[in-house]
């Protein structure tokens, strides 16, 4: 049993993901005093990106407690280690407060004073009640995802099943206040970049695209650890149910993917409407590779036997990462860039930086803990998982 921790980057990995973490820490700082709108833009789609990830690993965890599924327990360090990163995102994102109005037409000086759709929304939107609910968000996501994760890194201590259960209670506590927050963050966050528009679907789009990238990334990483030796719980039968919802979660992003756009274009109200006509003009090829990238190579590669193959499911995931980054990326730079997207400099650095924050910060999670969680009353249920 994998009693020990284990490194997810060797240590020549770790230096240089260190350094291209500073060389993004450098070019934001760079970015916004040569072009602040196009850098404070991507930070907030690459910061949105990764602290939905993390979030989206302790709602993995909370689900599997709630119906007390036994086969990812012996999975369960990993999506652990992927709310490491929420404290340094939740930082960053208090950090977006500084640049609102680069961002956020309605956060601007006289925004609304001839506009009476803001004028309407003012109540809700504006600088003052948005910080309070930021704030709020992310304290909410930190104190429960800390406990959540302690309660499981105490029953390694003792054993004392009065963890699990509390973890059960927990969860049911997490999942309730999760769905409301993620709602209201999704909206104030992202959909407000476009502040006309409004989709009652969107905070559903939104987490449904985050949760299969966090399930993906569950994936490579168990593939990559089992690969060095360093995870030999895991076994086809782990990568087979994974596989399976990757592939669900991808057809119920596929789904609301259409229902949101076949809805509004039904409707064809001005107010829904702007959001596809702005994606639909120069950023035609990246909005129509958006569904093919995400819905149809998961639909055409995900078999039966695919999902036990680790190579394919390796080259799938990867895929999956980058194509819902995409998905994040056209949700929110159409906004600065309406004539159609622009990646320079600016976007390939701090893309390039927060990805190497998030990955030291996840190998520095794993590496402060078993493997597994060996006082857990599942695990010897999981690790016998051949389904």
């Amino acid at each position: 049993m994998s009693a020990q921790p284990h490194r997810l980057l060797d240590i020549n990995t770790n230096r240089l993901l260190t350094a291209v973490a500073a060389l993004g820490v450098g070019a934001f700082a760079l970015g916004l005093t040569q072009d602040p709108s196009r850098t404070w833009h991507a930070l907030l789609v690459n910061n949105f990106y990764f602290l939905s990830i993390a979030l989206m690993g302790a709602v993995f965890i909370a689900i599997h407690h709630l119906v007390r599924a036994g086969w990812p327990t012996v999975l369960r360090r990993i999506p652990e280690a992927l709310t490491g990163y929420l404290p340094i995102g939740a930082a960053l994102m208090v950090a977006l407060l500084f640049g609102l109005p680069h961002v956020y037409h309605w956060a601007e000086p006289h925004a609304a004073d001839h506009d009476a759709i803001l004028q309407a929304k003012a109540a809700y939107l504006n600088v003052t009640a948005f910080s309070i609910r930021t704030i709020l968000f992310l304290t909410v996501w930190l104190v429960l995802t800390r406990t959540l994760v302690g309660f499981s890194r105490r029953q390694d201590s003792d054993t004392d099943l009065r963890w699990t259960e509390r973890s059960v209670r927990l969860s049911a506590i997490f999942i309730v206040t999760f769905g409301l927050t993620f709602t209201l963050a999704s909206v104030d966050w992202i959909m407000s970049v476009d502040p006309h528009w409004y989709s009652t679907l969107f905070p559903w789009y939104v987490m449904s695209s985050t949760f299969v990238a966090s399930l993906a990334l569950i994936t490579l990483i168990a593939i990559l650890l089992n690969a060095k030796g360093a995870f030999p719980e895991f076994n086809d039968a782990h990568l087979h149910d994974l596989g399976k919802l990757v592939f669900a979660f991808s057809v119920f992003w596929g789904y609301l993917w259409f229902s949101q756009y076949l809805l509004i274009w039904y409707a064809n109200i001005p107010e829904e409407t702007t959001y596809y006509r702005a994606r639909s003009t120069g950023w035609l090829p990246v909005f129509a590779a958006n569904p093919l990238i995400n819905l149809g190579i998961p639909f055409l590669i995900i078999s039966a036997k695919s999902k036990r193959n680790r190579l394919l499911m390796t080259g799938l995931c990867v895929v999956i990462l980058l194509g819902h980054w995409l998905d994040m990326f056209l949700m929110v730079m159409p906004s600065v860039s309406p004539e159609g997207p622009k990646v320079g400099w600016i976007e390939l650095a701090v893309g390039l930086g927060f990805a190497s924050l998030f990955l030291l910060s996840v190998d520095r999670t794993l590496r402060s803990r078993p493997m597994v969680p060996k006082g857990d009353p599942y695990l010897e249920e999981s690790i016998a998982h051949h389904g």
